[in-house]
């Protein structure tokens, strides 16, 4: 069974849009399995970046709920694979697109993210459109890495409430 990378985009949507805390808990109650089972995890620069939310005079509801299930779900950094992958990823963003849109891409978790779920063979979950560049989608194409958006990861793990 492939694995779920989560990008920070997902969680974020998820609960903004679709699956609030404060009105569907089930949801959230069910995606802790998810993590708990390790059937949906996340890099550890990710878990960083969705954590921040957590912070400051109003706290993202999604960044305290995630900052208070750390576990190994999000514990995953790289490897040595997934850091030749990521040095390929570089390369192509750096010749892609300016240095300075290069740069900020690979200054986040995203690339590193690509990376790790390519090496795991897993499948990278995000909302990110492919009509920007660079993003996860267009990423994830070019190095045969499969992703999906959170309700269709849903789907495949026959979500439940």
């Amino acid at each position: 069974m492939s694995r779920y990378w989560l990008d920070a985009s997902s969680a974020i949507w998820c609960e903004r849009d679709f699956f609030r805390l404060d009105k569907v808990p089930q949801y959230w109650d069910w995606l802790a399995t998810k993590f708990e089972d390790g059937s949906v995890v996340t890099h550890k620069k990710i878990y960083a970046e969705i954590i921040k939310g957590a912070a400051g005079e109003k706290p993202s509801p999604v960044g305290v709920w995630i900052k208070n299930r750390k576990g190994v779900w999000c514990s995953y950094g790289c490897t040595d694979e997934s850091k030749k992958l990521m040095g390929d990823i570089s390369l192509y963003c750096i010749n892609k697109y300016s240095y300075e849109i290069a740069r900020e891409f690979l200054s986040g978790g995203d690339a590193l993210l690509i990376a790790r779920a390519a090496v795991d063979g897993g499948i990278v979950v995000t909302q990110e459109s492919v009509h920007k560049h660079p993003k996860i989608p267009g990423i994830c194409d070019k190095f045969g890495v499969k992703h999906m958006p959170m309700n269709k990861m849903n789907i495949a793990l026959n979500m439940s409430l």
